[in-house]
């Protein structure tokens, strides 16, 4: 939701900050798969929840403390606008986008086949 919206108004998506998200975005998919795993074998390891938790506290410092102020200096208003009508949408229709089908499908929070930043359309 955010990335595009960068992307369209000439956002750096290569900034250390982005990549930095991204990459931890993938590691904690990664341990929530690994942690979803450990539970259906009933072995959860305290490891990967330590681990998990620890991740998590990181990148949501990036986020709160570096990326986002970034962009709310970097971006345009039309582009925080845009976001926010976005964030809005999500809030009160949930992770639909206007131009993804709805009938036969749902959305999935977990990861899915080529899907590289989680959740993804499924054949309901």
């Amino acid at each position: 939701m955010l990335l595009p919206v960068v992307a369209r108004f000439g956002g750096d998506l290569e900034d250390e900050p982005v990549v930095e998200m991204l990459t931890q975005h993938a590691r904690i998919r990664g341990l929530a798969m690994q942690l979803g795993d450990e539970v259906e074998r009933e072995e959860v390891q305290s490891e990967t929840l330590q681990t998990l938790g620890e991740l998590l506290e990181t990148h949501i410092r990036l986020e709160e403390r570096v990326l986002f102020p970034a962009l709310e200096e970097s971006l345009s208003e039309e582009a925080l606008g845009e976001i926010s009508s976005r964030l809005l949408a999500y809030k009160l229709q949930g992770p639909n986008e206007p131009w993804a089908p709805v009938e036969g499908f749902y959305y999935t929070s977990w990861p899915g086949l080529g899907d590289s930043e989680g959740g993804g359309w499924d054949l309901g």
